[in-house]
């Protein structure tokens, strides 16, 4: 997990409290996750662990990640024998009645949220010696692709590129006035996060599930009929990336399938089509790609490399009847043409020749690399894709997004 928001400005991750100008970290013991997916929506319980181990009453902040589409609807925190249960509010009420309920020495708990994947949890007023427990439950979407679903769980904050100029000490600046309660210090190279985590998913796909992999983590898999449960291997519960599960139900012909539930709100179902794992060539719209590639410094070395081997494999698997530009930028923009390109052999190999020269350096100024990319004109009869390839954390992403 990530680190605490300014002032609080600790050198590893947790959660972290400040009295008297003396940062205090709360020993982080435990995190466990517990997921079940049904067709291709996931509901997830997270619960961390803390321990107070000091004599004084304090104010805790921790920030944590979630997917970036999660909704989050419900969050307690159990301190002691006491639970604190979460109500959403606006945000600027929710700070006023924190503040109150601080100020009158009483517990309590404000989960604010920075980003769509970044989350602040402040905790006020716990008690020396008491244990904390934190649990947010959320509800999120699997992506579909290549005949596979996709889980994922975020396990920590990455390091954002801000640009604009600083406006005080705590890294704000002009363009990001928000950058300290989203910039978390970095764990050192060959330094373990200082904790364990467990994870279980149950997944209940509605179709036989032919295998299930993660290009992240080693997995334990049992299958107990058509429900399909996995967790972490004891070997690889160091937090230290993000879990990236992956499980096949495409099979050679298009599928259906129905799933039901029942609550107190009466009953429930969904039906999915699943589509065949191949189509020929004829069957695909033709599409209208722009590869648009992030050549900053952050992405030299293996990153950049990656990213021209993938780009490699994009071009010479694109179909006939296809049209591609190559877009690559930096703190400014280059590019292989201004209009989309016929996939012609000589229009491959020229494509080719740009990736290999695409050199790293420079400041994540995505915000002209985006630009451009919308600019292009339209190849008439295609589909437009545009394709981003990047490594870039950055904190002006809401200017982006606009």
């Amino acid at each position: 997990m990530s680190n605490a928001i300014n002032p609080i400005k600790p050198n590893s991750s947790g959660l972290y409290a400040k009295t008297n100008g003396e940062e205090l970290a709360f020993p982080l013991k435990h995190t466990d996750v517990k997921a079940k997916i049904a067709g291709n929506v996931s509901r997830i319980e997270v619960t961390q662990t803390f321990e107070n181990q000091f004599t004084k009453l304090l104010e805790a902040v921790y920030v944590f990640p979630l997917p970036d589409e999660a909704a989050v609807d419900d969050m307690e925190i159990k301190i002691g024998d006491r639970i604190i249960k979460g109500s959403v509010k606006k945000r600027e009420e929710a700070q006023e009645i924190y503040e109150q309920a601080k100020k009158q020495g009483r517990t309590a708990g404000l989960l604010e949220q920075e980003r769509d994947n970044i989350f602040t949890q402040s905790l006020a007023n716990i008690l020396p010696g008491e244990q904390i427990d934190v649990t947010i439950r959320y509800t999120d979407s699997l992506k579909f692709e290549g005949g596979n679903y996709e889980f994922v769980f975020p396990m920590v904050v990455g390091t954002r590129y801000i640009p604009g100029q600083q406006i005080d000490d705590s890294g704000d600046t002009d363009q990001v006035p928000d950058a300290s309660r989203i910039t978390p210090d970095v764990i050192p190279p060959n330094m373990r996060s200082g904790h364990d985590i467990n994870v279980a998913v149950e997944i209940d796909a509605g179709l036989p599930i032919k295998s299930v992999n993660s290009p992240s983590h080693k997995l334990e898999v049992e299958y107990e009929g058509q429900i399909v449960l996995v967790k972490l291997s004891d070997s690889d519960t160091i937090p230290n990336k993000d879990l990236i599960l992956r499980y096949q139900i495409a099979a050679d012909k298009p599928q259906s399938t129905v799933l039901t539930q029942a609550d107190s709100r009466g009953g429930h179902f969904a039906i999915y089509l699943i589509p065949a794992l191949e189509y020929s060539t004829e069957e695909i719209v033709p599409k209208d790609v722009i590869f648009l590639v992030d050549s900053s410094g952050s992405q030299m070395g293996e990153p950049i490399q990656q990213c021209q081997e993938l780009m490699r494999r994009f071009i010479n698997g694109l179909n006939p009847n296809d049209t591609f530009t190559i877009i690559d930028f930096s703190h400014r923009v280059r590019n292989l043409s201004s209009t989309p390109l016929e996939n012609t052999s000589e229009n491959r190999a020229q494509a080719i020749k740009y990736i290999n020269n695409i050199k790293a350096g420079g400041a994540t100024e995505m915000l002209g690399g985006i630009c451009a990319a919308l600019n292009v004109p339209a190849s008439k009869g295609r589909l437009r894709s545009i394709v981003l390839l990047t490594d870039g954390y950055i904190g002006n992403e809401n200017e982006i997004l606009a």
